[in-house]
C-alpha cells in the first residue's frame, strides 16, 4: 500500500515541489494551506487540496475534509465534522518549519501528536524519503540558489542525464518549480534557514556566497557561518565554491591555504574547487556579474560530472532565467516592467547595478518592498548604505511585508527612508494601495523594477495586465 502523506503548508514554493515529486513517485498526497491555490499548486488535482487547517485533514474519509474550500467545517453536521471508526489516519504529516514557531497549537499538528502520526518538516521528508539512493547536488548560499539550481537542472537535462530537480521558483522552461527524472541525479536548493539543509545527504555542494541573513533564526553572523560549516562538512564528494566571496573564503579559502586549524580539521577530506577562478568567455542571456558567477559554478559542476565543455556552454548560453529573477513582465505606460525576488541589501545592489550597466541611458525606477521586520532591523545600516549609493534614478519604498512575523514596532519603512535621506528616494506606504500613484510616476521608456520577496509581484503583474 502506498504511504499516505498530508502536507500542512503545501502552497509554499519548496513544499509544493517536494509534494509533487513525492506524488509522482507513488506517495498518496493531500495538502492544505490558508490559500492553497497558486502557481505552485496548479499541477495538483483540486480534490487533494484543502483550504485552511483542521484536524479532519488527517483522515482519509473524504467528507471529513473540506476540499477546494467549498465547505465551511463549522457548518458541517457532526457526522461529517468528526472522524469516525471507519476513517483511517494518514501515515505521515509533513509540515512547513514555520508552523512550529508561528502556530505550535495548530490542530492538525496537535492531532498528529495525539494519535501518534509521525511529523516531519518537508525538508526532513525530502532527505529521508526522496533522496535515498540518489546522487544529490545541493546548491547553498545566501543569494543565487534558485538561478544556479535551474542552470544545473537545465544543463543535466540538455546533457541527457534526466535529473529530478526541486526549485524555489517557477522555471519557464518546465512551467513549474520541479522536474521529475528517472536517473540517479537529484538537484535541489539547500536553504540555510532553520538549518534546513542539514537534512540533505549531499554528494556535491555548490556554495555561491555567504552574507548574514535570516536574523529571525540566527542570532549573529558567527551562528550563520557555523550552520554552513556544519552542512559543508557533511558533503561526501566535492564542494564547488565561490572563493572570491569573502564569506565563502573565510570558511573554505583559509582551509585551502592551510589557515585556521578548525577548518582544516573539518574539510581535510573534502575536495574543494574555486569556480570563481575559471577563465572563460561565456555570453549569457541573463545579465549581471552575479549571474555570470552562477554560470561558472554550473560550468564547473558539468566538468566534474564528465560533460564536455561544448555541451555545457551551449546549455548555459541559451538559459533564459527563472520566474521573479529579473523577470520581464511587459509594459505599462510604455515603461518596461520587471519583477525580482531580491530582498537582501546585496541583492538590491547587484540587481540594480546589472540593469544600469546593461541599459546605461534609460531612466531606472525601483519600487522596493522590504521583507520581514527582523531582517530590516538587523540589516538596517546595510540597507541605508546600499540605497544611498544605488545607481537608480528614482526609488520608492513600500511598507514592510511582514511574512510570518507580527508587527511589534521594531522598525518601519518610513524610518528607513528618513535614514537614507536622499531626494530621489520616497516612501509610498502600503504597496496594495500604490497602483494609481505608480502609474502616474512611470513614463514611456522607463525601466521599472518591482523588487521584494512579498506580494509586490502581484502589483507588477496587475499593472502590465491592465495596461
Amino acid at each position: 500500500m502506498n504511504q499516505k502523506v498530508h502536507f500542512l503548508g503545501i502552497a509554499g514554493s519548496g513544499a509544493s515541489a517536494v509534494a509533487a515529486i513525492a506524488k509522482s513517485w507513488g506517495f498518496e498526497i493531500t495538502g492544505c494551506d490558508l490559500n492553497p491555490f497558486n502557481e505552485f499548486t496548479s499541477q495538483f488535482e483540486k480534490e487533494i487540496l484543502m483550504e485552511g487547517h483542521s484536524k479532519n485533514h488527517l483522515y482519509t474519509h473524504p467528507e471529513a475534509r473540506a476540499p477546494l474550500g467549498r465547505k465551511d467545517l463549522e457548518e458541517l453536521d457532526s457526522s461529517q465534522a468528526s472522524p469516525n471508526q471507519n476513517d483511517s489516519l494518514v501515515d505521515l504529516l509533513v509540515i512547513t518549519p514555520a508552523i512550529l514557531s508561528l502556530d505550535p497549537s495548530n490542530e492538525e499538528l496537535k492531532e498528529a501528536k495525539d494519535k501518534g502520526v509521525p511529523v516531519l518538516t518537508w525538508q526532513e521528508f525530502l532527505g529521508k524519503n526522496l533522496l535515498k539512493d540518489k546522487f544529490v547536488i545541493a546548491v547553498c548560499g545566501t543569494h543565487g540558489k534558485t538561478t544556479t539550481t535551474a542552470l544545473i537542472g537545465s544543463l543535466l537535462e540538455d546533457a541527457g542525464l534526466d535529473p529530478t530537480v526541486e526549485l524555489g521558483s517557477i522555471f519557464p522552461k518546465w512551467g513549474k518549480n520541479f522536474r521529475v527524472g528517472k536517473s540517479k541525479y537529484f538537484v535541489l536548493e539547500a536553504d540555510e534557514f532553520n538549518d534546513n539543509f542539514l537534512s540533505y545527504p549531499t554528494d556535491i555542494a555548490i556554495v555561491t556566497n555567504i552574507d548574514f541573513d535570516h536574523p529571525e533564526f540566527f542570532k549573529d553572523l558567527n551562528a550563520y557561518r557555523k550552520s554552513f560549516i556544519k552542512f559543508l562538512s557533511q558533503v561526501k564528494k566535492l564542494i564547488i565554491a565561490n572563493l572570491s566571496d569573502l564569506g565563502v573564503y573565510e570558511i573554505l579559502g583559509l582551509h585551502l591555504e592551510g589557515g585556521k586549524q578548525e577548518q582544516n580539521d573539518i574539510f581535510n577530506l573534502i575536495k574543494v574547487i574555486d569556480y570563481s577562478a575559471t577563465k572563460i568567455d561565456l555570453p549569457l542571456k541573463i545579465i549581471g556579474e552575479y549571474n555570470f558567477q552562477n554560470a561558472l559554478a554550473t560550468y564547473n559542476l558539468g566538468l566534474s560530472l564528465g560533460l564536455d565543455s561544448t555541451t555545457i556552454r551551449n546549455s548555459l548560453m541559451k538559459f533564459m532565467g527563472v520566474s521573479r529573477r529579473q523577470e520581464y513582465l511587459g509594459e505599462c505606460n510604455g515603461a518596461k516592467i520587471y519583477s525580482d525576488f531580491g530582498h537582501h541589501p546585496i541583492e538590491i545592489k547587484v540587481t540594480i547595478e546589472a540593469f544600469r550597466k546593461k541599459f546605461p541611458g534609460k531612466r531606472l525606477v525601483l519600487i522596493f518592498q522590504p521583507h520581514m521586520f527582523t531582517r530590516t532591523k538587523a540589516l538596517f545600516k546595510e540597507f541605508v548604505g546600499v540605497f544611498q549609493r544605488l545607481p537608480a534614478d528614482q526609488v520608492f519604498i513600500a511598507d514592510i511585508y511582514k511574512s510570518r512575523e507580527k508587527d511589534f514596532g521594531l522598525v518601519n519603512s518610513k524610518q528607513l527612508v528618513e535614514a537614507i535621506n536622499k531626494k530621489t528616494i520616497s516612501y509610498i506606504g502600503d504597496i496594495n494601495h500604490a497602483k494609481d500613484f505608480i502609474k502616474l510616476v512611470i513614463r514611456k521608456d522607463d525601466l521599472v523594477i518591482f523588487q521584494g520577496a512579498g506580494d509586490i509581484d502581484n502589483l507588477a503583474r496587475q499593472l502590465v495586465k491592465n495596461d
